[in-house]
């Protein structure tokens, strides 16, 4: 199943200050995904990704 990993840099930096406040710091949030999302792959999107290989 594909993924997007959101990262540390991808917020705002207003959002990253309230993580910060919340959950303090030395989480590593800079090296690990702040979140990951699974989604499913429909077949229109599959025959696009082998087309453009």
């Amino acid at each position: 199943m594909p993924t997007i990993e959101i990262y540390w840099d991808d917020l705002t930096k207003e959002k990253q200050k309230e993580i910060l406040s919340k959950l303090g710091d030395n989480g590593n949030f800079d090296i690990f995904p702040i979140a990951t999302i699974e989604y499913e792959q429909d077949e229109n999107e599959t025959e696009e990704c082998q087309q453009s290989m």
